[in-house]
């Protein structure tokens, strides 16, 4: 969390999490990280902090406007910022399942858990202003804390 905070640190604004929040942000980042690798479908292999920085964008905005009662799924810039924004609200709901209704984050902890991913990538993208090695600074930092699942990473040998 400590490593968290130090990313959004230049955001004056109270981003503290609750446990759904948390778990929200985990799922957030999951689904990012499983859409690179190819779990769950294609491989997004070449996303980059801006695409990351997209998705979210778009997926707060469709999150913003499914609140209000609308039922819409606002235009994505690029197919790639469409596919992983889907594949974050895919990864959002899968991750709800399994846990009581009571337990699972609200909307509103979940696009708090989605400004404080978006703020993240921010603070990534600034600090590696014009470095082309830096690109791809946020996935690299989250897939630090993300494992590969263990059907997916079990030994092929038997």
């Amino acid at each position: 969390m400590a490593l968290r905070r130090r990313e959004t640190a230049s955001d004056r604004r109270d981003m503290s999490l609750n446990e759904r929040g948390l778990f929200a942000l985990d799922a957030i980042e999951r689904a990012i990280v499983n859409a690179q690798r190819g779990i769950g479908g294609t491989a997004l292999r070449d996303l980059d902090d801006m695409q990351i920085l997209g998705a979210l964008e778009h997926t707060i905005k469709n999150r913003e406007t499914e609140e209000s009662g609308l039922i819409y799924e606002h235009p994505a810039a690029t197919p790639a910022i469409g596919e992983l924004g889907r594949r974050i609200r895919s990864g959002i709901d899968e991750a709800g399942k399994n846990i009581p209704i009571d337990e699972r984050p609200r909307r509103s902890e979940i696009l708090k858990a989605l400004n404080f991913i978006l703020e993240s990538v921010k603070a990534h993208t600034q600090r590696s202003a014009g470095d082309p090695e830096a690109t791809r600074s946020f996935m690299r930092y989250i897939s630090l804390f993300t494992p590969w699942p263990e059907e997916v990473a079990r030994p092929l040998i038997l």
